[in-house]
């Protein structure tokens, strides 16, 4: 995770009704089969009947909105699991300033969804302000025709797989290479990471490639004055 480690009490997890000024993350599945986040803490537990991927978690029912009321300081991730397989995992740090930090990690699995502040608000540069992709295999594919190494990127099927000129299957984990994650981070321009930022150590040599993932990485976590979030998983 890019940013500070605070303390967690597990007494600070609400699920009833809260006021506006407490911290809220609206979560959308707009899939025809229920969702299943496993949530993670910096620390303490999360209690709950509810098991995702081995871990504790939430449920979800099939097209529905789902308010989960975590706590000011809260500092832990949400991650869509389905039949075993790891989705991309939403981190978000609720300070008690009124402020958000969040990302999307795809360094450990990928699937589509978007965070971002429930008031839609724009970035600076006019782009929404969603960690995430929508459409992980559409926004690779639409990169793949520019890649100029897809014979070396094509060795790796449990990440990437085409036909006809055309991707047909993306994925991510800490086993893919560097190649790999290259294509997803710099080449295809994902609004998450795929690595660890300069925060996780030291910095690799100057111009490598690693420096440049690295550097990416740090790119694709953001900031917002407010503590109202919404999760979109598609």
């Amino acid at each position: 995770m890019h940013f500070q480690l605070l303390a967690f009490t597990l007494a600070s997890f609400l699920y009833a009704a809260a006021s506006s000024a407490n911290p809220v993350i609206t979560i959308h599945n707009t899939n025809t089969y229920p969702l299943c986040l496993k949530v993670e803490t910096s620390g303490g537990s999360f209690t709950t009947t509810t098991i995702c991927g081995g871990a504790p978690g939430i449920n979800v029912a099939p097209m529905k909105i789902s308010n989960f009321y975590p706590s000011d300081n809260w500092n832990g991730a949400i991650t869509p699991v389905r039949d075993h397989v790891v989705g991309t995992r939403f981190e978000i740090n609720f300070s008690q300033s009124g402020m958000t930090w969040y990302d999307a990690d795809m360094e450990m699995g990928m699937s589509g969804g978007t965070l971002g502040p429930s008031d839609n608000r724009k970035r600076g540069n006019g782009e929404p302000s969603l960690a995430g992709e929508q459409d992980p295999l559409a926004k690779a594919d639409a990169a793949w025709a520019h890649t100029v190494n897809q014979g070396e990127l094509l060795a790796y099927p449990n990440y990437i797989t085409a036909s006809n000129g055309h991707l047909t299957h993306v994925y991510m984990d800490k086993q893919a290479p560097e190649s790999v994650q290259a294509f997803f981070q710099l080449g295809a321009d994902f609004k998450a990471y795929m690595g660890p930022g300069s925060q996780a150590g030291k910095m690799p040599p100057q111009g490598t490639l690693a420096e440049q993932l690295i550097r990416a990485a740090d790119q694709k976590s953001w900031t917002v004055d407010t503590q109202a979030m919404t999760m979109t998983i598609y």
